[in-house]
């Protein structure tokens, strides 16, 4: 190959990766206060209540019973992080073959946040361990912070809202290892069943008011090309 070509072949290639799209860093998913969490979830059990005796009774039950198996997933699933579920999508779906969907989720990851976090100080709910001595934890707890609703949870329903969309043939998969990530937080001690029913509906809520912004449906375009063609996977219509 003369010399001429193989200059020529390099200013392609490096033209394509220049031009080639990419996730818009600056731009926004959520609009400033939307969703407003704590207008659209019902508040957690009130302190003393039979509600709330009713969850706490379903950790100690759970803390009874839990496998060495599901602790170690629950401990494992403290790391937020959508290659988690790898385990629905297969081995393909990893970091360094998708690094513009690894981008991407990290950019809701973060925006998703923050209505999380402002929902929390809302509530401002004692963790079980905070509450009873006789919650004893089996994974990374996260001190004082607030337990209402689950981060975690919101976090899996917030991925797997995504994911279903980008893969809808592995839609009952994804949603199935997505509950699997939001019971760990009981299962580890750390949550109480109302947090993570909560967090489930919070994560659907986030990802639906994601879904109606233009950047993120433009951003959503490029990850769900790029994961399908890693995961072998048809163009969508």
């Amino acid at each position: 190959m003369s010399r001429w070509i193989r200059c020529t072949a390099a200013a392609l290639m490096l033209g394509f990766l220049v031009s080639a799209p990419a996730v818009a860093a600056d731009a926004n998913y959520l609009a400033h206060g939307n969703p407003d969490l704590s207008s659209l979830i019902a508040p957690p059990p009130m302190p003393g209540s039979s509600a709330q005796e009713w969850d706490l009774q379903a950790v100690l039950a759970i803390q009874g019973s839990r496998s060495t198996a599901e602790v170690q997933l629950a401990d494992a699933d403290t790391h937020k992080s959508v290659f988690r579920f790898d385990s629905a999508l297969g081995d393909n779906f990893n970091a360094d073959k998708l690094p513009v969907t690894a981008a991407f989720f990290e950019k809701l990851t973060k925006q998703g946040a923050e209505p999380m976090k402002a929902v929390k100080a809302y509530w401002h709910r004692p963790r079980p361990y905070n509450s009873s001595t006789l919650v004893h934890p089996a994974i990374e707890t996260e001190g004082t912070s607030p337990s209402y609703p689950s981060g975690h949870a919101t976090y899996a329903y917030l991925c797997a809202v995504v994911l279903a969309n980008m893969v809808p043939e592995k839609r009952t998969e994804i949603f199935a290892r997505a509950e699997l990530f939001a019971q760990g937080r009981v299962i580890g001690g750390v949550h109480y069943p109302t947090d993570v029913e909560a967090g489930k509906l919070s994560g659907t809520l986030i990802a639906a008011a994601m879904l109606q912004n233009p950047a993120f449906r433009s951003d959503l375009q490029q990850a769900t090309r790029e994961t399908r063609r890693v995961l072998g996977l048809p163009v969508l219509k």
